[in-house]
Formats: structure tokens, sequence, C-alpha cells
């Protein structure tokens, strides 16, 4: 009776182990898949605050007029910055180094080298302009930008992410939203 309580003892203590080894991997997968996507915004050549630009009344088009009819928004040329900050006075004085090294890069003929916070890889084709034109909201991929000073990613747009807004499309779409060439030619 004694060699058998031993088993049994030593049977449940690795159920016990397995079970927890499993809830182990199981919760770790459950949170890489449905844990916090944002990621850091990485570092630029200044820090540019959308929030105190969409609060002075500049919409994301003016600045970004490639996301009407190209496949990436665009960032704006310094002449464009320029354009604005030739002829206004800015109202918060902690911006004015940036401003100033704005201003520098402008005279020396020297472009902002701004780094990418949301970029696809080369095999995946996106254009802006079709989810513009059917109504989809710059904050549904990029989040809220008009509320932060430094844009950071807020979804971690892959193809999990794509395909579970265009199977929320009408029913007569979805076919075509789903089919590989959509997005990959």
């Amino acid at each position: 009776m004694t060699e058998t309580r031993k088993q049994s003892g030593s049977r449940r203590k690795w159920v016990v182990v397995g079970l927890l080894a499993v809830l182990f991997l199981v919760g770790g997968g459950l949170y890489a898949w449905l844990g916090p996507t944002a990621q850091a915004q990485p570092p630029q050549p200044l820090l540019f605050s959308h929030q105190k630009h969409v609060k002075a009344g500049i919409q994301c088009v003016f600045c970004h007029s490639g996301v009407l009819n190209g496949p990436v928004a665009g960032i704006p040329s310094l002449g464009k910055c320029m354009g604005c900050h030739n002829n206004i006075q800015i109202k918060d004085e902690s911006f004015q180094p940036e401003v100033d090294k704005l201003v520098q890069a402008w005279k020396a003929g020297q472009p902002l080298r701004w780094v990418k916070v949301n970029d696809q890889p080369d095999f995946v084709y996106f254009s802006h302009r079709p989810h513009i034109l059917n109504g989809v909201s710059c904050e549904r991929c990029h989040g809220n930008v008009s509320q932060m000073d430094l844009v950071k990613p807020v979804h971690d747009i892959n193809m999990g992410f794509c395909l579970d807004c265009h199977r929320q499309q009408a029913p007569e779409k979805v076919e075509r939203l789903v089919e590989c060439k959509t997005c990959h030619k």
C-alpha cells in the first residue's frame, strides 16, 4: 500500500507540474496575442507635436497630402513647414528650440530624416486612397494622433489587424478584401 501511495503521489505531482506548464505556455501565448501592442516612438530629428498643430487648426491632409491619392501619406517638405513657420509666432516658447532646428535645416538646405513610425514590408501593397474613399478614419489605424505630442504606433499593423477589419466590411466586399492579391501584388 505504501508503494501504491508513492506512485499515486508521484503521478499527481507530475500532473500538477504538467498543468502548470500548460497554463504558463497558454497564458504567455495569450499575453503575446492579446497583450499591449503599443511600441515606443522612434527617435526623430525634431520633437514634433501633432497635438499642438491640430489645436492650431491644421488638418491631417494639409501636411500628409499623399493620403488622398497615393500609397503613402507622406511627410511634408521643409518648404511646407517653413511656409507656416515664416509667418506665425509660436505660443509655447518651450518648442522654440525645435523650430530653430527646423529653420537651421531649411537655411542649410538639409532635409530632416524622419523615421517611419508605421511601415509595411515591401511584399505588402497598401494604398491609403481606397481606405479614405471608404470612410476609414486615420484614427482607426494610427490612434488618436491629435492627442499625441510624439506619435507612436498604437496598433501592430500586420496582416491579422488588416484582415480583422476587412472581414467586418459589407458581405459583398469581404471575399474580394480577404483575397491574397488584394494586399500582395
